[in-house]
């Protein structure tokens, strides 16, 4: 009741103040409705709206972040120049991607030597594709330049595919150069024994250059699955080749005087076709299995040959592990036949899977010199014993070290009725060295009849 008789005289006092005084008369009206300044009293609040104040949503700080709230936003630097990481952030070590392990790239210097060539310089690229678990490579790539001290050159640029389009197909396909100075030549069907000085004098050198390429492709017809071993593969094989053979002899050559005709350029077109069966464990150093080839040569002017004349070629190679050791055991046999008139190259190589120069060489008749008998028909039988007790770590890789032991006989005839008149055996010792039964390097001495060679190569002799 008193608060109404104080405002009941302060409205008097508005009514009958002039001016100014009014003015401060409401004032003192609103003064006076207000709360008391009570300390922990709470303001005057709309009706409606509890003394706490209105009920609002929780407020989330903007530095709260949980998995629901989204990837929480970026810090933004507080300056606008670069800002040097502290020092013990500042070369943290970058981790390394995981190796692909399918793709194999080893660049690989060469070094080999024959008394023929002389030492031989040069390199290779090599590329491989291998899918996990496979012993086989998908794609195998070959970029290889060599140089002897003899001026003896080859460049060779060569893939093997395998299984491209799911049925274990291979296909092969390459381009060669080869440019030989002192090509050798000992005439066709000598027997004749030669001593170390005539193997090596200018008398029996040429010079022969050939250019050319070839293409194959091998379609399997039956595969024979054997468990806990390779397995074994009947294929159908089919290619064509063609080189560009120029031959030239140096005035009182061998060639000038027996064989002159033989001077000149000659084309060698060849169809090739035949059977191969293939179980090896792996392409360049086995250790089980077999690889059996038999193909059929045609040449003639239908295939962009000089001359007409054919072909019958038949190899066997086992492979056989002896025991649970390190020994492995290899054999070859082969038979080579011609007919008609072959080139002068064809008389003093091997057809087949692999063509090789026969008899006599790094590869075939190791101990005589390169392509020291050459005829229409050819045979050759060689054993190998080789064994690699030490593998060596290297990293991913692994280093075999071994020896090997070898032999071999060869018969040459320009007559297969007289094959069996003459009989030529060589052998020795070597060293192996082998990386990831992917590169073979072996060092090997040979003796025959006529003396003896020293070879280092960069693979098998087969």
């Amino acid at each position: 009741m008193g608060g109404k008789r104080v405002l009941a005289s302060l409205a008097r006092a508005v009514d009958t103040a002039p001016g100014f005084e009014s003015l401060f008369a409401a004032c003192a009206i609103a003064l006076a409705l207000a709360p008391s300044p009570v300390p922990g009293a709470t303001p005057a609040t709309p009706p409606g709206v509890p003394p706490e104040g209105p009920k609002l949503p929780p407020v989330i700080p903007l530095a709260t972040h949980d998995e629901e709230s989204g990837p929480p936003p970026p810090t933004l630097p507080e300056a606008t120049v670069p800002v040097t990481p502290p020092a013990g952030r500042r070369f943290r070590k970058r981790q390394r991607r995981p190796r692909d392990n399918r793709h194999r790239l080893l660049p690989l210097p060469h070094l080999s030597s024959q008394p023929a060539t002389g030492l031989t310089l040069g390199g290779s690229l090599n590329y491989a594709y291998r899918l996990p678990g496979d012993n086989f490579n998908r794609v195998y790539g070959l970029a290889w330049s060599r140089v002897s001290t003899k001026l003896v050159q080859d460049h060779i640029l060569s893939a093997r595919m395998r299984n491209m389009l799911g049925r274990n197909e291979i296909f092969n396909f390459g381009l060669f150069i080869s440019l030989d100075p002192v090509f050798s030549f000992y005439g066709i069907n000598n027997h004749e024994r030669l001593d170390a000085a005539d193997v090596q004098s200018p008398y029996n050198h040429i010079r022969m250059d050939n250019w050319g390429g070839w293409f194959t492709f091998e379609h399997p017809l039956w595969v024979l699955e054997r468990p806990g071993r390779a397995v074994g593969t009947l294929r159908h094989y089919s290619g064509y080749f063609f080189y560009l053979d120029v031959v030239r002899g140096y005035p009182g050559s061998r060639l000038l005087e027996e064989l002159p005709a033989a001077e000149g350029s000659w084309r060698r077109g060849v169809l090739r076709l035949g059977l191969t069966w293939d179980s090896r464990d792996n392409d360049w150093s086995p250790r089980e299995g077999s690889l059996i080839d038999v193909t059929f040569d045609a040449s003639g002017p239908y295939t962009g040959s000089s001359t007409s004349w054919g072909r019958f070629h038949g190899s066997i190679r086992n492979y056989w592990s002896l025991g649970a050791s390190q020994v492995v055991l290899a054999h070859r046999l082969t038979l080579d036949t011609l007919w008609g008139e072959p080139s002068l190259m064809a008389l003093g190589d091997f057809g087949g899977l692999f063509p090789m120069e026969a008899y006599g060489g790094a590869y075939v008749g190791r101990g005589f010199g390169r392509r020291r008998f050459i005829g229409k028909h050819k045979a050759t039988a060689g054993f190998e014993l080789r064994f690699a007790p030490v593998e060596l770590k290297i990293r991913r890789h692994t280093l075999g070290v071994g020896l090997e032991l070898f032999v071999e006989a060869g018969l040459v005839a320009q007559k297969m009725a007289d094959l069996f008149k003459h009989f030529y055996i060589s052998g020795g010792p070597g060293l192996l060295l082998i990386w990831d039964r992917f590169v073979v390097f072996r060092v090997e001495g040979a003796f025959g009849r006529e003396g003896g060679a020293l070879y280092l190569q960069s693979e098998h002799a087969f």
